[in-house]
C-alpha cells in the first residue's frame, strides 16, 4: 500500500520538486567528496600514516567504480527510480558509518560503502535526466543536474566546514559532524526519491522494444565501441583532473603552518563558489552549440591555463591574487568538460541499455580519480605542486585529442533517429547516423557539416 501511495505522490508532484529529488545524489557525492579534503587535518585522534591517509581519499572511488559497474546496468534491469532508490541507502548506511567511525580502517570501509552509492549516481541520475527531457534538452537538463549538484555540493562542504572551525567547534568533534551533515542529505534525498521518482516514458518504451526483438546488451552496445571509447576515455582524463586536484587543493593553497588551516578552507569555499558562474553558463552554451565542442574548449582552455600554472608556479604563487585568479580559471574551464562528460554519456547509447553505457563510463571515469587523487597526493606529500600542474596539462591534451576522434558531433534530432533505429534492432545503423551529424526535424542533414563517420557518405545514411 505504502508502495502503490508513493507511486501516486510520484506523479503529483512539481517538476522542480521531481529535480532536486534526481540531483540531490549528486550534490551529496561532492559534499562527501569534498570531506576527505578536510577530514585528515581534524582527525588527529587516529595517527593515520600518509599511506592511510591516502587511502581514505582513494577509497570512495573504489568503491565508486564498483557502484557505477553494478548499478548501471542493474538500472536498465530494475528500472531508474529503483536504481536511484538503492543508491541513497548505500550512501545513507556509508554516511553514517563515516560519522561514527572509531578507526582510520573503519573510516576507509565506510568509504568504500560511501563510494558505491555515489557511483551508481552518475549513470542513473544523468540518464534519468536526459530521459526525462524533451528532444534536444537532454544535455542542457544534465548541465542542470550537474550545477545542481556539483556547484552546491562543492561549494556546501567548506562553507560547513569553515563555519564550525571559526564557530570552535573541537577537530575531534568537527570531522565528525562533517559526515553527519552528509547524512542528512542522504536521508533527505532518499525520502524524495521515494515520494516523488518514477521512471520516464522512453526508458518504459525503450524496455518494451528490448523485449519484443530480444536483443542483449552485448549486442546492442558492440557497435557503440567508438563512442564508448570517446565516453569512457575522456571521463578517465576529466576525473584525474578533478578529484586529483579537488582532493589537495587545501594543501596547494595552504598559507604556510603558521596561518590558520581555517583560511585554507576559506580559499577552498572561494574557489568552488567563484566557478559556480562558468557552470551556470554550461546549461546555456549547451543550448547555442554542441556538446563536443563545449567538451573540446573546456579541455583546451583547462590545459592552457595550467601550462601557465607549471611553469611559473613559483613566481606566481608569491603573487597570491594572480595565482587564485589564474587557479580559478582553469577550474572554470574544468567545468565545462565535467559538464558534457556526464551529458554525452547520457544521452547517445539507446535508452536500453543508456545505463549500462553511462555506468562503463562513469566507471573508467572513477579509475581516473582513483589514480589522479593517489598520485596527486604523492607529488603533494613530495611538496611538487607544479609537477600536478604539469600532469593536469598533459591530461588535457590527451582528452582533447580523444574528443575530436571519438566523440560525435550530433543534435536533438540525431539522437531521437539513433534512438529509434536502436530500438528497431538495428544499432550499428543507429552508430552511423550518430555519427552522421546533426539533423533536421524531418530527419535531413543539417547544412555547412561533414560527417565525422569513417565510412562512405552512402554507408552513413540510415536504412
Amino acid at each position: 500500500k505504502f508502495y502503490s501511495s508513493a507511486r501516486l505522490a510520484a506523479k503529483m508532484v512539481h517538476p522542480i520538486i521531481t529535480g532536486i529529488a534526481t540531483g540531490i545524489g549528486l550534490l551529496t557525492d561532492k559534499y562527501m567528496l569534498g570531506a576527505t579534503n578536510f577530514v585528515e587535518h581534524y582527525a588527529v585522534e587516529f595517527h593515520a600514516t600518509d599511506a592511510q591517509k591516502d587511502f581514505v581519499k582513494a577509497a570512495m572511488y573504489g568503491g565508486a567504480i564498483l557502484g557505477m559497474i553494478v548499478m548501471g546496468p542493474l538500472s536498465d534491469i530494475i528500472g531508474r527510480r529503483s536504481g536511484l532508490i538503492l543508491c541513497s541507502i548505500i550512501t545513507l548506511l556509508g554516511a553514517l558509518l563515516s560519522t561514527f567511525a572509531w578507526r582510520e580502517n573503519t573510516l576507509i570501509v565506510a568509504r568504500i560503502i560511501t563510494g558505491i552509492g555515489m557511483g551508481g549516481e552518475y549513470p542513473l541520475a544523468s540518464s534519468h535526466s536526459a530521459e526525462s527531457s524533451e528532444s534536444g534538452d537532454g544535455a542542457r537538463n544534465v548541465a542542470l543536474l550537474y550545477l545542481f549538484g556539483s556547484g552546491g555540493g562543492q561549494a556546501l562542504c567548506p562553507l560547513v566546514t569553515y563555519l564550525m572551525d571559526v564557530g570552535g567547534v573541537p577537530g575531534n568533534l568537527l570531522w565528525r559532524w562533517i559526515f553527519g551533515v552528509g547524512s542528512i542529505l542522504s536521508g533527505f534525498g532518499l525520502i524524495l526519491r521515494i515520494l516523488t521518482t518514477q521512471d520516464s516514458e522512453k526508458f518504459k518504451e525503450g524496455k518494451a522494444a528490448e523485449k519484443a526483438h530480444k536483443e542483449n546488451t552485448c549486442s546492442l552496445l558492440a557497435p557503440y565501441w567508438r563512442p564508448l571509447l570517446g565516453t569512457a576515455g575522456c571521463w578517465f582524463l576529466y576525473d584525474i583532473v578533478e578529484y586529483g586536484l579537488k582532493q589537495n587543493d587545501a594543501a596547494i593553497f595552504s598559507s604556510g603552518n603558521d596561518a590558520p588551516y581555517s583560511q585554507s578552507v576559506m580559499d577552498v569555499f572561494l574557489t568552488r563558489l567563484l566557478v559556480i558562474p562558468s557552470l551556470i553558463l554550461a546549461p546555456w552554451l549547451l543550448t547555442k552549440t554542441s556538446s563536443k565542442r563545449v567538451q573540446f574548449i573546456g579541455f583546451l582552455g583547462c590545459g592552457l591555463a595550467n601550462f601557465i600554472l607549471a611553469t611559473a608556479y613559483q613566481p606566481l604563487k608569491d603573487i597570491s591574487l594572480l595565482f587564485f585568479t589564474l587557479y580559478i580559471l582553469q577550474l572554470s574551464f574544468q567545468s565545462l568538460p565535467g559538464v558534457t562528460t556526464m551529458a554525452i554519456s547520457a544521452e547517445i547509447y539507446p535508452s536500453m541499455v543508456r545505463g549500462t553505457g553511462a555506468g562503463i563510463s562513469a566507471a573508467l571515469g572513477k579509475v581516473g580519480a582513483t589514480v589522479g587523487s593517489y598520485f596527486f597526493s604523492e607529488l603533494k606529500n613530495q611538496g611538487d605542486i607544479s609537477m600536478i600542474f604539469w600532469s593536469v596539462t598533459v591530461t588535457s591534451v590527451g582528452a582533447m585529442i580523444i574528443t575530436l576522434v571519438a566523440i560525435p558531433y550530433y543534435n536533438g534530432h540525431t539522437i531521437d533517429a539513433a534512438d529509434t533505429l536502436a530500438r528497431d534492432g538495428k544499432p550499428t545503423e543507429a552508430v552511423k547516423v550518430l555519427f552522421s551529424g546533426p539533423l533536421n526535424y524531418d530527419g535531413t542533414k543539417s547544412t555547412g557539416y561533414e560527417p565525422d563517420d569513417w565510412l562512405s557518405d552512402e554507408e552513413s545514411q540510415p536504412e
